[in-house]
């Protein structure tokens, strides 16, 4: 792996010995890559490790919820963390085949190399 996807990219192995990718998106939210144990195909788990719930201020006051702003300065728009009950799960990782990932990975890739995404309808922009 290059350097800079070292500095990118923390790689652990799981106690059963699964490849496990840790690294963090742009807004600075904790994400993951990480072999599935699904004994059936091959697949990955990606995403967001732990997603944060948010509402905005004045949804929460007009649903009844009292809650802080996480940046008190803002205006009635200003967002609050949502609360989940205990036991709640939010389901945010994708579980992707090898033909979803090889798929994700080529239009990833076009992304990478010119900065947006490839708007033609047959994909037959040059990669």
């Amino acid at each position: 792996m290059k350097k800079q996807q070292e500095d990118i990219f923390k790689r652990i192995t799981t106690p059963r010995g699964f490849t496990w990718f840790n690294f963090k998106d742009s807004y600075d939210n904790k994400c993951s890559l990480s072999e599935s144990s699904n004994a059936e195909t091959d697949c990955v788990w990606l995403g967001i490790t732990k997603p944060g719930i948010i509402i905005q201020y004045k949804d929460a006051q007009a649903a009844g919820l009292n809650l802080k702003k996480k940046y008190p300065e803002t205006n009635e728009c200003g967002w609050c963390d949502l609360p989940l009950p205990k036991g709640a799960m939010v389901e945010s990782r994708m579980h992707l085949t090898r033909e979803q990932a090889k798929a994700l990975a080529r239009e990833l890739n076009f992304f990478a190399k010119h900065g947006y995404l490839d708007s033609k309808e047959d994909g037959d922009a040059e990669r």
